[in-house]
């Protein structure tokens, strides 16, 4: 008895048209479909999952692995998302300095949103960061940040005030503070 023989063409047809979008799906969900050629490599790992287990185990001796194996551009395949590692100045500098298309910044440094608050920097478009980042550049430049120095050590001493145990410290550092004076 041949299974396939006995088969109506419409069952043969509809098991192909399954097969066929099984694997469609699989290429979109690993993210095998569509890359271009100059693509870094993608370590290989089990479906859906990717290196989240070898993550897991331990990021470091992963990204020292790979890095050995594959050179400092390779791709780590974790649930839904590809991270790319561009380890080196050499090839780091392309994360910093590419489009916004190819190299997103904003998705990497999502988590970093609280430190700055909504509406800076990395909640923001491409756009608004560029400019923003301008004034950072500005803010940050050697002759700017000796002219911190005073109001940095003033934000120290009261920070000193409010959580040194010492009570002969803490009013050495209140009467410096006070009195406009130099740090301890």
């Amino acid at each position: 008895m041949d299974l396939l023989s006995d088969a109506q063409p419409q069952w043969l047809l509809a098991g192909a048209a399954l097969l066929l979008a099984t694997v469609a799906f699989l290429r979109v969900l690993l993210g095998s479909g569509g890359r271009g050629k100059r693509a870094p490599p993608t370590i290989p790992g089990a479906p859906v999952v990717g290196g989240l287990l070898r993550f897991l185990r331990g990021p470091i001796p992963l990204i020292r692995a790979e890095y050995a194996r594959l050179g400092p551009v390779f791709t780590v395949p974790i649930l839904t998302r590809r991270i790319t590692f561009l380890i080196g100045p050499d090839v780091s500098a392309h994360f910093f300095k590419s489009n916004e298309s190819d190299m997103s910044q904003q998705e990497v440094y999502r988590f970093n949103v609280p430190t700055f608050g909504p509406g800076v920097v990395f909640d923001v478009d491409y756009q608004v960061r560029q400019e923003q980042f301008r004034f950072f550049t500005e803010a940050l430049r050697a002759n700017k940040l000796r002219s911190y120095v005073d109001q940095m050590v003033a934000e120290a001493e009261v920070s000193f005030i409010l959580f040194l145990p010492s009570p002969v410290l803490e009013f050495s550092v209140m009467l410096l503070w006070f009195s406009g004076g130099a740090s301890i």
